[in-house]
C-alpha cells in the first residue's frame, strides 16, 4: 500500500497543466452553482415569507353582491352560495369561512369615547395572532386600558321604527398584542376597529334587541327591521395558495366584490412555477456543462497516461492495483474540491440566509456533493477502469499526439 502511495505520488506530479486548470474551471463552476443555489433559496424564503406563509394572501374578502344591475349588502345566507362556488372545482379543498360582524353604531363608555365593534368567528383568533377569542374583550393593537366599560343601548323594534330609551353597562377587558396588519384591516383603517368574539357579538344583539339568535338570523335576512348591517364583510381563508385566484373568480361570477391580494397581478402563480423551473434549468445546465468538461478533461489526462499504465502492468502490477493507484488522486482532487465547496458553501449561507435555516444550507451541500460524488464514480469506475483493462501492447502504443 505504501509503494501504492508512493506510485500515486509521482503520477500526480506528472499531471499536465491542462488537468490542473481544468479542476480549478470546474471548482469555481461548482462555487457558482453554490452561489446560486444560495441566492436563489434567499429569493425563495423571501418570497415564502411575503407571500406562502402570509395570512393576508391566502384570503378572499367578501363585500357585497352586485347582480341584474342592483346590488344589495350581504346577509347570512350568502355563505352557502359561497361555500358552493369555492368548492365547485374542488370539493376536497381546504378552506374555512369566516364572518365579520358588525353594529353601524357606536358604543360610549363612561369617559365619553366612542367604539365601534367588530364581531369575528372564533376561527379568525389566529389570524389576529392571539390563541382564542375570548367573551367580553376588545381586541385592538390600539388600547391601552386594562378594562373599559360601554353603554350597550337597549332598542325597541317597533312597526314605526327604533327606538332606545335605556342602556345596560358591560365591562370588557382588553387585549392589545394583535397582528396589527391582520387579513380583516387590509383594505381599510383599523383605528375604529375593536374586534370581538362572535360569541359576545350574539349576546350583545340578544341583549340589545330582545330576541334569540336564530329568530335575528331569519329576520335579518327576510327584511331587516334592526336599523344594522350585521355582516360586515364574509372572508374566505384557503389553505392551497395556488388556488386563491381560482376560488376568487368563481365567487365574482356569482356577482360577489372580491378583494385579495393577488387580485391586481395576473398569474402571480403561474410567474412563480416559471421562475423555478428558468432557475432549476439554469443550474442543471450550468453543472451539465461543467461536469461533462471535467470528465472529459480526466479522460484526455488518462489517455495521456496510457505508457505510464503499460509500463506498470510490465513491471508486474495488476490491473485492479494500477486502478487503485490512479483512483487514489483522483479520489483525493475530489476530496479537496468537496472540503473548498463545503466551507464556501457554508460561509455564503450564513452571510445571505439565516442562520435559522441551516437545514437549506444542508440540503444545498447535500446537491452538490451528490454531484460531485456521480463524477467521481463515472471517471474512477468506467473511464479508468476502460484504460486499466487494456493490454499492454495497447497501452504502450499511445498515439503520438499524446507522446
Amino acid at each position: 500500500m505504501k509503494k501504492d502511495k508512493f506510485v500515486s505520488g509521482l503520477i500526480l506530479k506528472k499531471s499536465t497543466k491542462f488537468l490542473k486548470i481544468s479542476i480549478l474551471l470546474f471548482a469555481f463552476s461548482l462555487m457558482m452553482i453554490a452561489s446560486f443555489l444560495v441566492s436563489f433559496l434567499n429569493q425563495y424564503l423571501q418570497i415564502e415569507k411575503d407571500f406562502i406563509n402570509n395570512n393576508n394572501t391566502h384570503i378572499i374578502e367578501i363585500s357585497a353582491i352586485s347582480k341584474n344591475n342592483s346590488s344589495r349588502e350581504l346577509k347570512f345566507e350568502d355563505q352557502y352560495r359561497i361555500i358552493e362556488a369555492v368548492t365547485q372545482q374542488n370539493q376536497n379543498l381546504e378552506y374555512r369561512i369566516i364572518h365579520e360582524y358588525q353594529f353601524n353604531f357606536g358604543m360610549e363608555d363612561s369617559e365619553g369615547d366612542i367604539y365601534f365593534l367588530y364581531g369575528l368567528d372564533d376561527t379568525a383568533a389566529n389570524l389576529l395572532g392571539v390563541s382564542s377569542l375570548e367573551d367580553y374583550c376588545l381586541y385592538s393593537s390600539l388600547l391601552t386600558q386594562k378594562e373599559i366599560t360601554l353603554h350597550v343601548p337597549i332598542i325597541d323594534v317597533k312597526e314605526g321604527g327604533l327606538s332606545s330609551s335605556r342602556v345596560e353597562n358591560k365591562k370588557f377587558k382588553t387585549n392589545h398584542s394583535i397582528i396589527e396588519n391582520n387579513p380583516f384591516s387590509i383594505y381599510e383603517s383599523t383605528s375604529s376597529k375593536n374586534f370581538i368574539s362572535f360569541n359576545t357579538y350574539r349576546k350583545l344583539i340578544e341583549m340589545i334587541y330582545n330576541i334569540s339568535w336564530e329568530d335575528y338570523v331569519i329576520q335579518f335576512d327576510e327584511s331587516n327591521p334592526f336599523g344594522i348591517q350585521s355582516i360586515h364583510k364574509i372572508y374566505v381563508y384557503i389553505d392551497d395558495l395556488t388556488k386563491v385566484e381560482k376560488a376568487a373568480k368563481e365567487i365574482n361570477l356569482l356577482g360577489y366584490a372580491t378583494n385579495y391580494t393577488f387580485k391586481s397581478f395576473e398569474n402571480f402563480d403561474e410567474s412563480i412555477k416559471n421562475t423555478m423551473l428558468i432557475s432549476a434549468v439554469l443550474i442543471s445546465t450550468i453543472f451539465l456543462i461543467t461536469a461533462v468538461y471535467i470528465i472529459l478533461s480526466f479522460n484526455s489526462y488518462l489517455k495521456v497516461q496510457q505508457k505510464d499504465m503499460g509500463i506498470l502492468k510490465h513491471y508486474g502490477y495488476y490491473w485492479k492495483n494500477i486502478h487503485r493507484i490512479y483512483a487514489r488522486n483522483i479520489n483525493g482532487i475530489f476530496a479537496g474540491m468537496s472540503i473548498f465547496i463545503i466551507i464556501f458553501t457554508i460561509i455564503i449561507g450564513f452571510i445571505f440566509i439565516n442562520i435559522s435555516s441551516y437545514v437549506y444550507i444542508i440540503f444545498i451541500l447535500i446537491v452538490i456533493l451528490a454531484l460531485l460524488f456521480t463524477v467521481n464514480r463515472i471517471i474512477s469506475i468506467f473511464i479508468l477502469r476502460s484504460y486499466v483493462r487494456k493490454e499492454i501492447i495497447e497501452l504502450i502504443k499511445t498515439n503520438k499526439e499524446f507522446e
